[in-house]
């Protein structure tokens, strides 16, 4: 089984995420964000497209999450 390699700051970058929540919320409400260095390097709707953008723009895979306005019923 290949060894899954998380990148150096994911885990900083991911709770930057979370501890923005709220004010990512207004402005990439119910959008993908992918985070670096603990700022938000790509947005979108589409998850492929934003890990690309991000990984072109800073050359690092990013920390990704979904800014959950609470209106999507899975």
């Amino acid at each position: 089984m290949e060894e899954i390699k998380i990148p150096e700051g994911f885990w900083d970058d991911q709770e930057w995420g979370f501890r923005h929540h709220t004010k990512l919320l207004e402005k990439y409400r119910d959008e993908w964000v992918a985070i670096v260095n603990k700022e938000v390097v790509a947005a979108g709707k589409d998850l492929g497209k934003v890990e690309k953008e991000a990984k072109r723009k800073t050359g690092r895979d990013p920390a990704v999450m979904f800014v959950e306005s609470g209106t999507h019923i899975y």
